[in-house]
């Protein structure tokens, strides 16, 4: 076994799916390009959380209609964390923030539904459009200048 076979053994990329997430989620690899975040891909995401919560919310689901646009909403934004986009810890922190409060003010302005099971389901829909649609802006934020040092 050569230097070069016990290099390439440690690597990140011969590590195990789950082992090389989770490492990548803290992170990165210096040579890892820092992309923004696909539009296409998170809007299919939202829009498959906005059809299964309504599916869900409409034969009675209740409280089940939060846990599938909050995990498909923050499952996706970890994902494209772990992917390395730009950006990508400030825009995970201002999307569940936007995320909230769209939720929030929607539950705020509008009066709840005959049925309890609808109740939650407007917020939730534009919290989750709000999530994503923030953090794709974020991810697109130019980057730091190529020489490290930031003028004032």
């Amino acid at each position: 076994m050569t230097s070069d076979d016990t290099s390439d053994a440690h690597s990140d990329d011969a590590e195990p799916g789950f082992t090389r997430s989770v490492r990548r989620l803290f992170r990165l690899p210096r040579d890892t390009p820092r992309d923004a975040a696909p539009i296409l891909p998170l809007a299919r995401v939202w829009a498959a959380v906005a059809v299964v919560g309504a599916g869900i919310a409409a034969i009675g689901g209740g409280d089940m209609v939060v846990v599938v646009c909050v995990l498909g909403v923050l499952h996706a934004l970890v994902d494209e964390v772990i992917n390395g986009v730009r950006h990508r810890w400030p825009a995970f922190a201002a999307a569940v923030g936007a995320g909230w409060a769209v939720d929030r003010l929607v539950r705020a302005v509008t009066s709840a539904p005959a049925d309890p099971d609808w109740a939650d389901y407007p917020g939730l829909a534009a919290g989750s459009l709000a999530a994503f649609a923030v953090f794709v802006a974020v991810t697109r934020l130019p980057g730091r200048p190529a020489g490290g040092s930031v003028r004032v």
